[in-house]
């Protein structure tokens, strides 16, 4: 008993040694807290690495002075931060990451008689521990946790950085940490209810929230990638196959969807609706026209005719196709481009929707209208139909219009009968998301959809830096 009461003093004379001979020793005082952090803050060596460029900022901010401890202990302030870190499993997100279990710890060990050196240096790590979890805490409920993304969606236009250094010193000015730090989380419909539907769940029901928590996780994460939700706006969710007008917290349309096959899936991202067409022309995308249309070309040079289409040359000259040697013709050396004209089998329909973005893709009508009742609708080239398609139109319309929008939807039904080509260019801009949640909130129910592009596996294991086959199973879906 002596000998290992004698070598547990040494230890603690040497730790104490350390620290001395690190710096100078101070008196536990709130100028002891201030030069010690400034001295640590300002060293370069692996010991303090750890502390981020945000962290350091903050304190420089407010002149490196202890903000989350007394001499006493935690400040009120402070155990608040401290229950809401605790809390980050309501928020689809890891303690871990916010060292919530280490601050716990600090939270008896403050209140305990300690050496002043040994105070100090835990009113030290208390400090740059929770300034750290709340900073990195702000950040993932704004922006997400991962910034290496598994299939990241598009920007049409990124948000504007989070300054989470002048969040958290405005917040603990007004004494509102928590209440600031939670109003950084997404706007959005989806987001809003999916989030209220899982705290509703983990209060009622334990064993369907564990097995359902990695899968809430990843897409409570993907719905904080996404930019602001502006008032109204269009989304597509591609496992649901549906598309929804969203204004504020109401659904105020839907409209079932066809998206892309698993073997060309549709993209995510996000844009603008600028302007539709109606009675379209479709210019074939040279995919379709290289796999699809030569290999019939080949067995029937009338092909093209007898479904209304036309061939070109590279100079846009029309072309006879039964003047072809299509035997010659392989997809390498394809030099044509296809056309089909506006009709009722055209394989845009009546109308299609245009907005920006890098993949080609966009809304359209279908002359395969069927398709919309079978329950697994992946099966397009990658663009999405949409059904009852002019119904969009007219709301697009009137809510573009100034005045009466009835003589633009007049015309648009005119040139649908007529099969004269019209673009109805738009001076409100729509933004649209194209977004892939496998779970929704349908009230205070979690909705699961197929993971049709099997997306979620390789999602799930950079969210938790393991295999996902034990957190995700079949009957998750």
């Amino acid at each position: 008993m002596r000998s290992s009461g004698f070598l547990h003093a040494r230890s603690i004379l040497w730790l104490l040694w350390s620290l001395a001979a690190a710096v100078p020793s101070f008196a536990q005082s709130e100028a002891a807290v201030t030069t010690r952090l400034q001295y640590l803050l300002h060293q370069d060596s692996a010991t303090v690495s750890i502390w981020t460029p945000s962290v350091r900022h903050f304190y420089r901010v407010v002149a490196y002075k202890p903000v989350w401890t007394a001499e006493a202990g935690w400040l009120p302030v402070a155990s608040e931060c401290l229950r809401l870190l605790s809390r980050a499993p309501e928020f689809g997100l890891l303690p871990a990451d916010y060292h919530t279990n280490a601050l716990l710890q600090l939270t008896d060990s403050l209140q305990c008689p300690a050496p002043d050196e040994l105070r100090l240096r835990q009113r030290i790590r208390a400090e740059l521990l929770l300034s750290a979890g709340l900073l990195q805490f702000s950040q993932h409920l704004r922006y997400g946790r991962l910034t290496q993304r598994p299939f990241p969606p598009q920007l049409a236009a990124a948000d504007a950085a989070l300054n989470g250094v002048a969040v958290l010193h405005q917040a603990r000015r007004a004494g509102a940490v928590a209440q600031t730090i939670l109003a950084l989380q997404p706007t959005s419909r989806s987001y809003v209810r999916l989030l209220w539907a899982w705290q509703h769940l983990l209060r009622t029901d334990t064993v369907r929230a564990r097995r359902l928590k990695p899968l809430v996780a990843v897409n409570l994460e993907r719905l904080r990638w996404e930019p602001q939700a502006d008032s109204v706006y269009l989304v597509v969710n591609i496992p649901a196959y549906v598309l929804q007008i969203v204004r504020g917290p109401r659904i105020v349309r839907t409209h079932r969807v066809v998206v892309g096959g698993k073997a060309t899936p549709t993209p995510e991202f996000y844009s603008r609706l600028t302007y539709f067409q109606t009675s379209p022309e479709w210019r074939v995308p040279r995919s379709i026209a290289v796999n699809e249309i030569l290999p019939r070309l080949r067995r029937n040079s009338g092909y093209l005719a007898s479904n209304n289409y036309n061939l070109y040359d590279h100079q846009g000259k029309l072309v006879k196709a039964q003047a072809v040697n299509w035997t010659a013709i392989t997809p390498e050396n394809f030099p044509y481009q296809i056309r089909q004209t506006a009709c009722c089998d055209n394989a845009l329909g009546n109308v299609v929707f245009r907005f920006p973005n890098p993949h080609d893709i966009y809304l359209h009508d279908t002359p395969a209208r069927e398709f919309f009742e079978r329950p697994n609708r992946a099966l397009s080239h990658g663009c999405i139909r949409l059904q009852n398609p002019l119904q969009l139109g007219s709301f697009l319309l009137r809510r573009d219009a100034n005045q009466d929008a009835t003589p633009r939807i007049k015309r648009m039904w005119d040139s649908v009968y007529s099969g004269e080509t019209v673009i109805f260019s738009l001076r409100r801009p729509l933004p649209i998301v194209i977004r892939y949640l496998t779970c929704e909130a349908d009230g205070p129910t979690l909705r699961t959809h197929a993971d049709v592009y099997g997306r979620d596996a390789a999602l799930l294991k950079a969210f938790y830096q393991i295999s996902a086959e034990p957190l995700l199973t079949n009957a998750d879906h």
